[in-house]
């Protein structure tokens, strides 16, 4: 297939020229330009994606049962009446915060609904249910599905459970599926009128079932609020209002048990403690009793001494010192008596010095001595009255010298050593007694300790014993008259509307997650896109400056009936040839050429020809592509002799070169297809007419071959020079064109960028289009060119 080509009718370019040092790029693009655009590519998808979830979201709505919500609020107070007392045992409140919560779904409440309310029970039909009054179960029994055949006629009924082969039958009056755990009769109405009838139910375990309420069951205690917010959903009603005002009871019932269990306990606890703190209030009593008793009176050597407790303390103290203090002077007078008795003996003293001493002088044991002495003193006496009327020889007078020498020599010494020896027996005494009573004073602080101790121990007990009897006695009280910490506010009331209905909001699901499969689609394919459609992929990517757009030419052509299209591209071909006039001076020469077939390079060269010639320019279009060229069709003009014989040398220049409708464009046609095309291509001939023709012409424009079609379109832009790559939006691969351009750039070719062919002027690529309204009136007819 050849490209498409359109010749659009060009007008003289009245612009003077203009020069600048900065090639053309693209405009910064927005974060969501590219995103936004593969929307746009993709609407038709989205649309379809979109469409589809809907009718999901449809489908999925006949499936959806309304549910009906039901809500209580059950008050929680803060604390027991017992918390609040005093003492060493205090009775906390049986939960507290989450653990409410907590106790509301455990299996104790749990299973008891279930089983009052028979909610293992499903029968099939809703109108069965009238039938299973009084269903129960055993210990032990067989859930599954079954199924009940009921002959009216016979009165008879027949229950039977596929899955495993059971099957049980008896009359009217006979209790169904005993052996299997069940406890049922049907009642009388059941029989009512003839024929038979087939009831489907099942049974489930009770703590299966237990769980599954327990999912549907949502309840709410804000932190450090008294308000617990209870709400059920059931597809019925009247079922859930029922199923949430039993839980409650139930729940209330539970909590005053546990609440009368935790205060009985509490009171049997302080009823035992009181028991042993009462022995233990005796035992301390008895003693500190016995303590008393033994310690009243301490026997000791000497006499008895008084007890070492606090009520004889000072007495007892008073006499240990009088002791002390007798004890003393009694070890004086011995020392004295000793020291007198040794200075008498060598004459230092008298033995009279001894009566100084006060054991001498007042003892009862001295009285001997003290008589000797008087003796002394009157036997003196009578010897110095004797004397004055006798001599010494004198019968009478030595008698009394004798007796006095015998007194002081025998008598007295004598009685003073006995005297001696029995204060030190009274010595010897005194020190048994004192240390005695030292010791008995020793014992004195550890008995006073102990009888403190013991004190002390009666005076806790006591306090102790008073403070259980009073909590026991609360505690008793409390027992008696216990009620549960929560009160109901307010019941469950079955719902008229359902409270939550699914089908708006999956409705709206479907056509969010459709819109966003959508989206995320159309992104994901713009990113596996493998064609060219964004200006920065022929920027960023393959490193092509672009030197103009093209727009899309509308399926019916360009024509009278749309002006505005025609002026966007001339003004585009406009754009184009003034980047390329920038690129060098004049004559100039360039090859058109593109990545692959249908990428419109030979609409770009005949209509980027045609600009230059409508601008004055001696043009000359060259058709390249020696193997499926056809711009001699759009032309007009025969297609040899062309190119092909001018590098055969089978014709002159002057014979190839065809004048073309405008008087200043020029055609040289591809010729007669000739296997030997590539090789005149790379043959010195083609350099050879490029010099000849820029001798005699303005611009020479070369419409190349694809490069994937061979060497041809690389031959023909190293003769020309200069090279323009076109890519077409939505078509041209990016792979094929980057390494097509990799060979380009190992050649001595100048690129003076690519043209963006086939771009709508949207999106992006409105910034390469120009204003609407500033088309210019062409004053004659120019021709025009189609495919």
């Amino acid at each position: 297939m050849a490209d498409d080509y359109s010749m659009v009718p060009a007008v003289a370019n009245s612009h003077a020229v203009q020069h600048w040092d900065e090639r053309p790029i693209a405009p910064p693009r927005p974060p969501l330009e590219r995103p936004v655009a593969a929307l746009r590519r993709y609407k038709f998808l989205i649309v379809a994606v979109v469409l589809a979830a809907v009718g999901a979201g449809l489908v999925a709505t006949r499936f959806v049962i309304p549910q009906y919500q039901v809500q209580t609020t059950i008050w929680i107070e803060s604390q027991s009446p017992m918390q609040g007392s005093f003492g060493p045992i205090r009775s906390a409140e049986l939960v507290n915060d989450q653990a409410w919560v907590e106790l509301l779904r455990s299996y104790r409440i749990a299973d008891a609904v279930v089983r009052k309310l028979t909610l293992y029970l499903k029968p099939e039909k809703i109108t069965d249910a009238p039938l299973f009054e009084g269903f129960g179960l055993a210990d032990r029994f067989l859930p599954g599905n079954f199924e009940l055949v009921i002959d009216r006629t016979r009165k008879t009924w027949a229950l039977s459970q596929p899955e495993v082969g059971m099957n049980d039958a008896g009359t009217a009056t006979d209790s169904i599926g005993r052996k299997i755990g069940l406890r049922w009769i049907l009642p009388a109405t059941a029989f009512e009128g003839s024929g038979q009838t087939k009831v489907h139910f099942t049974v489930s375990t009770p703590r299966e079932t237990a769980v599954q309420w327990l999912g549907r069951i949502n309840p709410y205690l804000r932190p450090g609020s008294n308000f617990l917010n209870v709400t059920l959903q059931d597809r019925d009603p009247k079922l859930a209002a029922l199923t949430l005002n039993t839980w409650v009871e139930e729940f209330v019932k539970v909590a005053s048990e546990l609440k009368k269990a935790n205060v009985v306990a509490y009171a049997n606890i302080l009823t035992d403690q009181l028991q042993l703190q009462e022995k233990s209030l005796h035992d301390a009593e008895k003693a500190l009793e016995s303590f008393r008793v033994n310690t009243i009176t301490m026997p000791a050597e000497g006499g008895p001494i008084a007890a070492g407790i606090q009520d004889t303390r000072d007495p007892v103290m008073s006499a240990f010192f009088q002791r002390k203090r007798e004890f003393d002077d009694l070890r004086h007078d011995i020392q004295d008596l000793e020291k007198t008795l040794a200075d008498a003996s060598t004459g230092a003293a008298r033995y009279e010095a001894t009566l100084l001493i006060s054991s001498v002088a007042t003892s009862p044991g001295a009285e001997a001595l003290r008589q000797a002495f008087g003796t002394l003193y009157k036997k003196q006496a009578d010897l110095a009255a004797a004397r004055q009327l006798y001599k010494d020889e004198y019968p009478l007078v030595r008698d009394l010298i004798e007796s006095v020498n015998i007194l002081q020599t025998q008598t007295i010494p004598g009685f003073a050593k006995q005297l001696l020896a029995q204060l030190k027996q009274r010595e010897a005494a005194f020190d048994t007694r004192i240390a005695g009573s030292s010791k008995e004073m020793q014992e004195i602080p550890t008995r006073t300790i102990e009888e403190m101790r013991l004190r002390r121990a009666v005076s806790i007990a006591d306090n102790l014993y008073t403070t259980l009897k009073s909590n026991s006695a609360a505690a008793n009280l409390a027992a008696a008259g216990a009620h549960p910490d929560i009160n109901v506010l307010d019941s469950a009331v079955a719902p008229i509307s359902p409270t939550k209905n699914t089908k708006m909001k999956i409705m709206l699901l479907a056509i969010a997650a459709g819109f966003g499969a959508a989206i995320g689609l159309a992104i994901l394919l713009d990113m596996l896109d493998r064609k060219i459609r964004y200006p920065d992929q022929a920027t960023n990517d393959l490193g092509l400056v672009i030197a103009g757009a093209v727009p899309q030419i509308p399926k019916h052509g360009l024509d009278s009936r749309s002006p505005e299209q025609i002026s966007q591209m001339v003004e585009a071909f406009r754009s184009l040839r003034m980047h390329i006039t920038q690129a060098g001076d004049a004559p100039l020469s360039l090859a058109v050429s593109s990545p692959s077939p249908g990428d419109g390079k030979s609409l770009i060269s005949a209509n980027l020809a045609m600009s230059f010639a409508e601008a004055g320019y001696r043009t000359v279009l060259i058709d390249g592509d020696t193997r499926r060229g056809v711009l001699e069709e759009m032309f007009g003009i025969a297609k040899s002799p062309g190119l092909t014989e001018y590098l055969s040398r089978q014709a002159d220049l002057a014979a190839v070169v065809h004048a073309t409708s405008h008087e200043k464009l020029w055609l040289i046609p591809a010729g007669e297809r000739m296997s030997r095309s590539p090789e005149l291509l790379a043959s010195a001939s083609l350099p050879n007419l490029v010099a000849d023709l820029r001798a005699n012409y303005d611009v020479l424009v070369f419409d190349t071959p694809p490069f994937a079609a061979g060497i041809d379109a690389y031959a023909l832009a190293a003769a020309a020079g200069k090279l323009l790559v076109v890519l077409r939006i939505g078509k041209t691969e990016k792979r094929m064109a980057a390494a097509k351009l990799t060979v380009v750039d190992r050649t001595p070719v100048e690129v003076l960028g690519t043209v963006l062919n086939g771009v709508g002027m949207e999106g992006e690529y409105q910034y390469y289009g120009y204003a609407a309204g500033y088309g210019v009136q062409e004053p004659e007819a120019a021709g025009q060119l189609t495919s």
